[in-house]
């Protein structure tokens, strides 16, 4: 298991969990383009795993500032949008989910650069729910749930890509711990450089989609 694809797979998974952990954003964006180039039946599989084992570690450290109100709305708009998103998963071709996650990544990154931020109401974060994950550790974590669920239920999600997914554990709580101490000394002015990052990161999957 442990060859030269899981490795470079830890360390994409490391500094997305690291920058994700201190800004709040970036492990999906920045790992997933580079995971889905050399190991395409990974994603999102192996990221929703590291996901849910991350955004746990957030929420617990972060628990005294969750709104349950505000995201469970947007828990309920989750779950229609999750079962959308996994029965597409079941048909789509190698070339295609490249393709979707670059261009995924590019709209994240225009949204990050230039929205406005949205008031967070029930009715804004349901909307938000059903197409994109919200701004929260908790609802990440229900998020990564109601997906494995149905990765499991459709029969995409077996033993092998468990083990696979339980391997990096390790590495995403060393992003996590990492990125909790750069908590302090890491401030808005890094969002750019992130950004920068994570499109590099999507041309890279592009680049990959078209030669293969």
């Amino acid at each position: 298991m442990f060859d030269l694809y899981w490795w470079l797979t830890a360390l994409a998974l490391f500094f997305g969990c690291m920058i994700q952990t201190a800004l709040g954003f970036g492990m999906a964006v920045i790992a997933a383009p580079i995971i889905v180039l050399f190991k395409p039946e990974w994603v999102p599989i192996i990221l929703t795993i590291v996901a849910l084992f991350l955004s746990i570690q957030n929420a617990w450290n972060q628990r005294t500032g969750i709104e349950w109100r505000h995201i469970s709305t947007a828990m309920i708009f989750r779950i229609p949008g999750t079962i959308l998103g996994a029965w597409i998963l079941t048909l789509m071709p190698t070339q295609t989910l490249q393709l979707c996650v670059a261009g995924m990544v590019f709209v994240a990154v225009f949204i990050t650069a230039f929205a406005r931020p949205f008031a967070a109401t029930p009715v804004s974060l349901g909307i938000a729910g059903f197409n994109t994950r919200a701004n929260l550790s908790v609802y990440f974590a229900y998020s990564c749930v109601t997906s494995l669920v149905s990765y499991q239920l459709l029969g995409i999600l077996n033993k092998e890509l468990w083990l696979a997914g339980i391997s990096f554990l390790p590495i995403g709580f060393a992003g996590y711990f990492i990125g909790k101490i750069s908590r302090s000394w890491v401030d808005q002015r890094f969002r750019p450089l992130i950004l920068v990052l994570c499109s590099a990161s999507a041309v890279i999957a592009l680049i990959g989609a078209f030669v293969d």
